[in-house]
This record gives C-alpha cells, structure tokens and sequence, in this order.
C-alpha cells in the first residue's frame, strides 16, 4: 500500500514535470546543442587533419636554406655536409620517423668533423654547428639524437663511422638496439647513475622484447616539422610513445622529482607506477589508442556536453519546490494524504530521472550521429585504465559509458544545491541564478586562487565543491592529447575516488539540509 501511494505520487509529478513546455524546449536545446558540438568538433578535427606539407617538401625547403647559407659561405662544413645528409634521406626515401635518419645525421655529423679536424687547409677546428640538435643522452622512442663527440680520436671516430655504414645498409633495427645499448654502456650516452643507466638499457630491451620497430628522433629534426596528425602513422608511433613515457615515469620515480624537478608526492609516484603498469599492459596485449577523429573519439568527445544537462537540471530543480510555493499549490499538497518527506524525496527522484533520461538521450544522440560521421569504424577497440590499483582491459565502448556516468556526478550535485536553494530562498529566479552563477564562476574562482597561490598548494583547497567538479582530469581521453589537455586538479594528492567521495558528501549535505527546511518549515 504504502509502494503504490507513493507510486501514484511519483506519476503526479511526472505528469506535472512533462505537461511544463519549458522541459520540452530544455530538451530540445540540449539535442540541437549536441548535435552543434559533434558536429564543430568533427570540423576542427578536420581541419587538423587538412593540408600539410610533406616531409620531401620539408626537407627540400630545408636544402633552399642550406643552399643559400654555403653560398654565402662556401667553406662551412657543417652546412655541407648537412645538404649531403638531406640529400641521401631524400633520395633514398627514407622518412623522418625512420630510425635510419639519426643513423644518417650522426654520420655526416661526425663526417663533417672528421673534414674539420683539418682536411680542408685554413678550416677551424669544429666550425660551424652540428646537423641536428641533441640532448644530454638520447631518449629511446621518442628522442634518440646521437652520441656526443666526447674527445673522440680519428680511429674511434671511423670506426664509428662504419659501424653507423653498416647498420644503414642492414637496415636491421636489432642492430640499431645494440648499437644504442653499447653507448649507454660505454657512457657515448650518458645517465647520471648507474641505477639510470639501467632503465636506460631496459627501454631499449622492451623494444627487442615486443618486437617493436623504434622510431628515429623527430622532436630533435630541424628540418621536420609533423604538422597534422596525416604526417604521423599512430600505428607506427603509439607503441614507441608508451616505452618512452614508462621510461620517463620511471626516471622520474627513481630521481624523486617530475621532468621540471618538481618533488613527487606519494600518490604522484603511485600515479606514476599505474601509468608504467598501463603503458605495460598496452604494450602486452598490442591495445593502440583510439584517435581523437574515429568514431569513438567523436563520442568520448560528447561527454564534455554533460554540462548542458546541468542547465537543465538546475532550471528544473531550482523551480521544483519555489514553483509550488509561488503559485500557491504547495498547500493543496500538503493537504493530501501524503506526507511531507515522501513529496520531498518524490521530487528528488524524478529530478534523477530527469537527468538519466537527458543523459541517455545525450549518449543516444552522440553514438548515431558519431557513428554517421565514421561508418562506426573501430566501434570494438579497447581501453586499458586503471582502477584501484589494478590494470584492466575493458572494451572502450563500456569505458565511454563508464566515463558518461562519472562526469554526470557534478550535475546531480549542482542539482542537489539547486534544489535546496529552491526550497529555503521559495524563489525560482534567485535559485536558479544563485546556483547558475557558482557553477559556472567556481572555473573563476579556481583560477584566482591558482594566481594568488602561485603554484603552491593552499590548504584545504582540495575540499572545496570547485576543485573536485572537473572530474575528466582524471580519465583518459583520445581528445586530451590532441588538445594538450591539462590536468585541472588543484593538489597533487587528489583522487578520483577522493573528487567522487567529495562531491558525494556536498550532495547529502544539500539534500538533507533541503529536506529537514523542507519538512520543518511552515507554510504560510
């Protein structure tokens, strides 16, 4: 009996909720906006990935410069043989992520010292600059350079030369991993301790183990530049990626401090290790990253629209209970056979009704029309995340939805804050204005305090509504690294359960204090 009272209370007020135009016309506003954002987010993925030279025609601007610089000074031997070393590339069509480009520019590099060691009568001894640009050591996958001229004599230097002749023309990359492990050893490239000289050596053995190809070292070229994702084959590129950032994380937690020399905290090291136990896995069971254009990227990319079901849910919720007191009816039912706290939690289960159906119909929307985009390519790939602590492999279409359900916990929240505003100010407009405004100011509100804190962590911040909202921080995305995403969390300690549980106990806050105003306080 007492399930079908409040069964019959439950349909009222659904009725009350749908028979409203104003729900509709949010509805509507919701689907022609999601439409409006898969559609400008497909464009500007697009126009990324449009037009962009080559690499032949990149290296060809590159010989007009070097061309011109030995024209106007026809004894530097650096510029020479720089043109000598684009030349070979190019006729031999070997492109830019090819390994055997840093083989090919250490040659002539050393190539161009050996001729400036005095072959050429009146030329300084290592004139000019070298080939290419290199670090402290070379960084396996991502960043190889060459070894450093550390004092080396002309029979070291020739016998260096021909072992780089003869893995060029091998084209075997195990050579290529030997090669590099030997200057690691030998201190050609150099770590700062031995436990670093190892996990140098361990990055390389990983390429060996999984049977992966490395690339050469395209941050380092001068004369490449990968404009648009159409210069770079993901396929090729993703698992050199993951060795290079298990390589940097573990360099990282070995040195104690990040790439800036920022201190870790405990749970950024743990972090780290997830990252290394995640980059591992995908390695293991050859799981590639999504692109941000496919058809799952497009639909991950949609969750960002769950902020216009927060308009929703603070227009109905800040009306919910004012609505009734504005125009009187609150008395005609409070009269009814129902009692206070069942009209109450009533309301507050069709406001999450409302938001599950805006939310699946969001979801709805972004699948078709995604997929109508992307003929539904790649719909069965997988995602590999981390989840307390243990890494798991789940198909990416349950990770997205997964991914839907945590970031619609800050509009039920806000909802929850509306809805006691509703109920102690009895007005509509201040309501919903009220909770408008500290939504969408909190983002403001974080960035003073980011600027007044100047990098440093204020106290208690963390438990702040504002700095547990922007839960996307925590969950990759296929979008995130063509964006550049940067983490919105305000301390270093913060986790995703730590956000959720956060945000959690401000909604049972909100609730109860609504629902003991709302029980206690007479009508008049």
């Amino acid at each position: 009996m007492l399930l079908a009272n409040h069964y019959v209370l439950l349909k009222n007020e659904r009725l009350k909720l749908y028979k409203k135009p104003s729900a509709w016309v949010l509805m509507g506003a919701i689907v022609l906006l999601t439409l409006f954002s898969l559609v400008i987010n497909k464009l500007m993925f697009r126009s990324a990935g449009g037009y962009s030279p080559s690499w032949q025609e990149q290296y060809n601007w590159g010989l007009e410069d070097l061309n011109g610089q030995l024209k106007e000074n026809p004894e530097e031997i650096y510029t020479a043989q720089s043109i000598e070393a684009l030349k070979y590339l190019l006729e031999n069509n070997i492109s830019p992520q090819d390994l055997r480009t840093d083989l090919v520019f250490e040659y002539y590099n050393l190539k161009a010292e050996q001729l400036s060691k005095g072959e050429i009568p009146g030329q300084k001894q290592n004139e000019g600059k070298p080939i290419i640009q290199h670090g402290d050591w070379a960084k396996p996958g991502m960043e190889y350079g060459y070894a450093e001229n550390r004092n080396m004599t002309d029979g070291e230097r020739q016998e260096r030369m021909e072992k780089l002749q003869s893995i060029l023309k091998s084209n075997d990359w195990r050579k290529f991993i030997d090669f590099k492990i030997d200057d690691i050893k030998s201190g050609l490239i150099g770590s700062n301790s031995d436990q670093e000289k190892q996990v140098n050596i361990e990055m390389y053995e990983l390429y060996r183990q999984h049977n992966i190809v490395p690339i050469s070292d395209i941050n380092n070229n001068l004369y490449y530049r990968g404009y648009g994702p159409n210069q770079e084959n993901n396929d090729f590129l993703w698992k050199s990626r993951e060795i290079e950032t298990i390589r940097q994380n573990k360099l990282s937690v070995l040195r104690g401090e990040d790439e800036n020399g920022n201190l870790l905290t405990k749970n950024r090291i743990r972090n780290l290790e997830q990252d290394i136990n995640v980059a591992l896995k995908r390695l293991s069971t050859n799981t590639a990253p999504i692109s941000y254009n496919s058809f799952l990227g497009l639909l991950e990319s949609s969750a960002s629209e769950i902020s216009l079901i927060s308009i929703l849910l603070i227009v109905y919720a800040g009306g919910i209970f004012a609505s009734e007191y504005g125009s009187g009816t609150i008395k005609m039912l409070l009269i009814t056979p129902h009692k206070r706290n069942k009209i109450f939690w009533s309301k507050t289960i069709l406001m999450m009704e409302l938001t599950a159906i805006a939310l699946a119909l969001n979801l709805a929307l972004a699948f078709i029309f995604s997929g109508v985009f992307t003929a539904f390519k790649g719909i069965g790939s997988m995602q590999v995340i981390s989840v307390f602590g243990s890494v798991v492999q789940l198909p990416y279409l349950l990770y997205i939805v997964l991914r839907f359900l945590i970031l619609v916990l800050p509009v039920l929240t806000y909802g929850a804050l509306a809805m006691m505003m509703s109920v102690v100010t009895r007005k509509s407009a201040i309501s919903i204005a009220a909770t408008m405004m500290l939504m969408f100011g909190g983002n403001i509100v974080m960035g003073i305090l980011s600027v007044v804190s100047q990098g440093k962590v204020l106290p208690g911040i963390k438990f702040l509504l504002f700095s547990n909202t922007e839960l996307s921080s925590y969950l990759p995305s296929a979008s995130s690294a063509f964006m550049g995403g940067m983490s919105s969390m305000v301390d270093g300690t913060m986790t995703l359960g730590f956000s959720v549980a956060v945000l959690a106990v401000y909604t049972v806050c909100f609730l109860w204090i609504a629902h003991d105003s709302f029980c206690r306080r007479d009508v008049k």
